[in-house]
């Protein structure tokens, strides 16, 4: 019997043999169910996704391939490997939501190739890398951003590789010069650069300090790294695009995108958010859902196997929760190219049969259903007066239930007992179940987009209108309707666009309930049911002032604002 792989009673029906021939199709079977489902349907997230998606779009209208731009201007934000990957898929596919997202979802699947091929060689066990492969998928933040049109899971790929290189050049002696993980290494940092920058240097390079310097503390043979044609390497790349930007540019590149986008949000906090010290280790448990629940028996066996390769995951775990610590503003992902090393530890402990559910994992799972049940309850007794929020809200519970389930039965049936034939088919029964969640909810939220029911009324747009956005900025009004917007956020601004000559549409920000609203009005410090922002009084004057106009009222949700808002859709023909 293959070491690791024995169930409690019954014969594993993954095992070391049929892991290693059929595991890597396997995986991407269960990349597609979970992460191409509602990745049609579901509308861009406002700010970050249709930015990326139409930034791609314009690089192509343009025909350059060095300076991405957004609504007619430039876009700093990051360097330009995700607009080159999606604009091959934008050429496969046309521009539409799959295309923009497909680059994640394959970034996805290629970390769990890369967690799986690490695990398979640390316990010299398939099956144990096909667990690996399988909680990656499967942890909650993966969940989430393998499905987004970012450009986070190109770099976290990268990142694997690059650690997972050195790994192999630092305590492999066996390997020759100028081998395969060399090439690796430096190719994947000089592309990591490209497609976010240096936090896609500074987690191995970080790593590598914590490595040497406070886990393992003893001498490593750098001289295997061929550092300086390496570094040249991985410069050159850079420089290919990085040099004829800044010349392009005037340098602006550099200032803007490091200065502002880099060095800034370290220092300053960006979007009205909160410094929230330790704010990495409350979202971590949430991030690496449900295996964050087994952190107790990882940490007890990584003491108790303190060895080179074990103290360097420990060091790439920590990497950027230590880099990101103290930088002021906080998203839950940033600390995401630390995860994959998790994953590994994780199947380290279950192929030395460690596979006991510690109680942290219970009582964690036990609060989510609670907070679940809550939320099913809250959707049915609720007095909810915005839309179609009750639909939405339940589809959206209906998701979480799903994901709950898969979780449970992910980590109760394939951990505890082994992944014997019936355990997978439970399993590959609630992955269906969350497939069709995630359609309902794409269809769902779908039906509820302001920006997508606004291209729908403009239909095709003459070329000479001229589009503003007052109060409702959202850039997926961009992408839906493929034209150049002027935005501000003074709704009286409309007063002053409607006279004027030629073709104009207006979307005016009418009213908008926020969840921070609602708490308000639970607590007491504000009116229940009342809208955070109401402009009523001002649609209604401009209505009455305007004439040989149409208006439409449109609402919907906003994901990324987690807001219900009501706008007024004004166009002159």
């Amino acid at each position: 019997m293959p070491n690791g792989v024995m169930g409690s009673s019954a014969m594993p029906f993954w095992n070391d043999q049929r892991s290693r021939q059929h595991g890597w199709w396997l995986l991407l079977v269960l990349a597609l169910l979970l992460y191409l489902p509602g990745t049609v349907t579901i509308p861009l997230m406002d700010r970050d996704e249709p930015r990326f998606a139409h930034a791609t779009v314009e690089m192509m209208e343009r025909d350059t391939w060095t300076i991405p731009y957004f609504n007619g201007a430039y876009r700093f934000d990051k360097p330009p490997l995700t607009y080159w990957w999606m604009r091959l898929h934008y050429a496969l596919l046309g521009v539409n939501e799959l295309a923009a997202r497909l680059h994640s979802v394959l970034a996805v699947y290629g970390v769990a190739l890369v967690v799986a091929g690490m695990a398979r060689k640390l316990t010299r066990d398939a099956s144990a890398g096909l667990l690996a492969g399988v909680a990656w998928l499967t942890s909650l933040q993966s969940l989430v951003h393998g499905r987004l049109c970012v450009a986070d899971m190109p770099m976290i790929l990268l990142v694997a590789l690059a650690c997972r290189a050195l790994v192999e050049l630092l305590t492999e002696p066996q390997l020759r010069r100028w081998n395969g993980w060399f090439w690796c290494l430096w190719l994947s940092l000089g592309a990591g650069f490209l497609a976010k920058g240096p936090i896609a240097w500074f987690v191995p390079a970080l790593a590598l300090v914590l490595w040497r310097w406070v886990f393992w503390r003893k001498p490593l043979p750098w001289s295997r790294l061929q550092a300086v044609p390496g570094l040249c390497l991985s410069l050159a790349m850079v420089a290919a695009w990085g040099v004829p930007a800044l010349i392009e540019t005037n340098g602006a590149f550099w200032k803007t995108g490091m200065g502002e986008h880099v060095v800034k949000r370290g220092t300053d906090v960006f979007n009205g958010r909160k410094f929230v010290p330790g704010f990495y280790l409350l979202t971590t448990w949430l991030s690496l859902f449900p295996w964050i629940g087994f952190a107790l028996p990882v940490w007890r066996w990584l003491r108790a196997n303190w060895t080179a390769q074990t103290s360097f995951l420990a060091a790439w775990f920590l990497a950027p929760q230590v880099i990101f610590f103290f930088y002021a503003t906080q998203l839950p992902h940033y600390v995401m190219p630390g995860y994959p090393a998790f994953i590994v530890l994780l199947a380290l402990v279950w192929q030395s049969r460690n596979r006991n559910v510690p109680v942290v994992a219970k009582w964690l799972t036990l609060a989510l259903v609670a907070v679940v049940a809550g939320g099913w309850v809250f959707a049915c007794t609720a007095q909810i007066q915005q839309g179609s929020i009750r639909e939405l809200l339940c589809s959206a519970l209906f998701l979480l239930t799903c994901v709950l389930v898969l979780g449970g039965a992910v980590v109760c049936l394939a951990w505890k007992q082994g992944m014997t034939r019936c355990n997978t088919g439970l399993v590959c029964v609630t992955v269906a179940l969350t497939s069709l969640s995630l359609a309902l909810l794409g269809q769902q939220l779908r039906a509820t987009s302001v920006p997508v029911r606004v291209a729908t009324l403009l239909g095709t747009l003459p070329p000479d209108i001229t589009l503003h956005g007052c109060g409702y900025t959202e850039p997926s009004l961009v992408f839906y309707t493929n034209h150049l917007w002027q935005f501000t956020d003074d709704v009286n601004a409309a007063k002053l666009l409607l006279p004027q000559t030629g073709p104009v549409a207006v979307v005016a920000l009418k009213r908008e309930w926020t969840l921070d609203r609602w708490f308000k009005g639970l607590l007491g410090t504000a009116p229940k049911g009342t809208a955070a922002k109401d402009n009523t009084t001002i649609i209604q004057t401009l209505e009455a002032e305007s004439s040989g106009v149409q208006s439409q009222r449109i609402e919907g949700f906003n994901v990324a604002r987690f807001s219900w808002a009501e706008v007024q859709l004004i166009i002159k023909r």
